[in-house]
């Protein structure tokens, strides 16, 4: 497919047949990839969406893939594009953005274990996973907390772009489990009503849609 590709083509055609509709066209694009430390950021990107394909064989050549280039990180590239997909946005100087989103949060979350299971070795997924602990919010792996108390910051009313009034109740707690065990125990049935919990780690919240990460 590639023979007699120039080089300064050949990323484009890789890109390009990394969503072809044709598995068979998707997987051998995928064999025929880029080297370590020659991937370009579209090579990249495309491998992860590859992660939740829908044939079997894809995404378990392409969890090899992002291993064979990203090895000497855990992945972490990879991690980070993830964990931006499960929040609902990236961060554009400092503001949340959904431009460049792909994938959305249940194929992400699908990719991040293609991922885990493509690691080479147990230590490699153990910083496979240490790395998804850190950066990930997976608030399905937090338990409920229903006793527990944080500390109360404010309760303020503020107008959203569209002229709503949104309330915003606070709170802080000592890290990220902390924050889900709060939340997990607390839904919120009311549309711009948001309980938020700021930790160390990051702050945290959740809306009528669900737990999100800021």
């Amino acid at each position: 497919m590639f023979d007699g590709v120039a080089d300064k083509d050949r990323t484009r055609m890789i890109v390009g047949y990394l969503s072809h509709p044709d598995p068979a066209v998707r997987l051998a694009a995928i064999q025929q990839g880029p080297a370590p430390g020659t991937a370009t950021v579209a090579e990249i990107e495309e491998l992860v969406d590859r992660l939740a394909d829908l044939d079997p064989a894809v995404r378990a050549a392409a969890g090899a893939a992002l291993w064979d280039i990203q090895a000497d990180t855990a992945c972490e590239r990879t991690v980070l594009i993830l964990r931006d997909e499960i929040r609902g946005h990236t961060m554009t100087f400092g503001a949340p953005s959904t431009e460049s989103l792909r994938l959305g949060r249940e194929p992400a979350e699908q990719a991040l274990q293609t991922l885990l299971a493509s690691a080479p070795d147990d230590e490699a997924q153990a910083r496979l996973q240490a790395l998804i602990d850190e950066h990930v919010l997976l608030p399905d792996t937090v338990e409920p907390d229903p006793t527990l108390v944080l500390e109360f910051i404010e309760k303020v009313m503020r107008r959203t772009s569209d002229g709503e009034i949104a309330t915003y109740e606070a709170y802080r707690a000592t890290d990220r489990v902390q924050a889900l065990a709060y939340l997990n125990a607390h839904p919120v049935t009311e549309e711009f009503y948001y309980l938020e919990v700021e930790t160390p780690e990051g702050t945290f919240g959740r809306d009528i849609k669900g737990i999100y990460d800021i």
